[in-house]
């Protein structure tokens, strides 16, 4: 059963409609990945979706309740989102950061208890950076950063979690770190995970899903086999790709590409 939908959503950023109409179904304990082009909608869909941004017409449900209904702390306990380049971690130390994942569970005194701690140690040690705990976050490698920022929306004990473009700045050892651990997550973990990439590579070997989304709107959603196509990929984003199938994980594979004479991209 699908737990998460959008009907018919609309919402943007002022006067401006990013998107329109929009209805999707992310499903369930799967890896979901949203594709397209800078500006078509993708970091405004995750915004709306963990409520981030208030969409103004239509709905976005989670177990067959809209989320604008739902009291803040207790959204939290259900769905975590890491931003695109997140900030705050200054003078904290990774287990001080990662503690802040407990927000939605801690009383008025805000005091930690045995159990909060519980679930800190075990988000260090399943992201790999216990041995970092009374280290600074400032001072780790960015892949050792957003393991640590992983570890923090793991420690919400949610069961959905959003990444905009988790693997951004980081080079190709520390984007397979991050991937692969996300990937672990939902298979051990059955958390159902929703990201957005721009590597199209990625995007095919880590989901089970892709939404292609242009202009706010929906290209076409389902498995990379059906995504990761040469007619799918010039809707998107205006490239005439030669499509292969990867080696390592026999997922399609964009093996070269070119733009479309005579098109740009918006």
């Amino acid at each position: 059963m699908d737990r998460l939908s959008t009907a018919d959503v609309s919402f943007g950023y002022d006067d401006t409609l990013v998107i329109k109409d929009l209805n999707i179904t992310i499903p369930n304990k799967k890896i979901t990945t949203i594709i397209g082009s800078n500006g078509c909608g993708k970091s405004t869909l995750l915004k709306a979706m963990t409520r981030i941004l208030p969409y103004q017409t239509g709905g976005i449900f989670l177990d067959g309740k809209e989320i604008s209904t739902e009291h803040t702390k207790a959204l939290a306990k259900k769905m975590a989102i890491l931003p695109q380049a997140p900030e705050g971690a200054h003078g904290l130390t990774v287990g001080e950061l990662v503690s802040y994942g407990r927000f939605p569970y801690q009383s008025m005194l805000g005091h930690l208890s045995k159990k909060d701690h519980d679930v800190i140690n075990w988000a260090l040690e399943v992201t790999g950076t216990s041995r970092f705990k009374y280290k600074a976050a400032d001072a780790l490698s960015g892949g050792q950063r957003q393991r640590v920022w992983i570890a923090m929306a793991l420690a919400q004990e949610t069961d959905i979690i959003f990444l905009d473009e988790p693997t951004t700045y980081l080079d190709m050892a520390h984007q397979l770190e991050v991937l692969e651990l996300l990937e672990r997550l939902n298979k051990e973990e059955g958390r159902t995970i929703v990201m957005v990439l721009h590597d199209l590579n990625h995007a095919a070997r880590f989901a089970d899903h892709i939404i292609a989304l242009k202009e706010g709107t929906i290209v076409r959603a389902g498995s990379p086999e059906t995504i990761i196509h040469s007619d799918i990929l010039k809707e998107v984003f205006q490239i005439d790709a030669v499509i292969g199938k990867d080696p390592l994980s026999n997922k399609p594979m964009c093996i070269t590409y070119q733009l479309l004479k005579g098109g740009t991209q918006t």
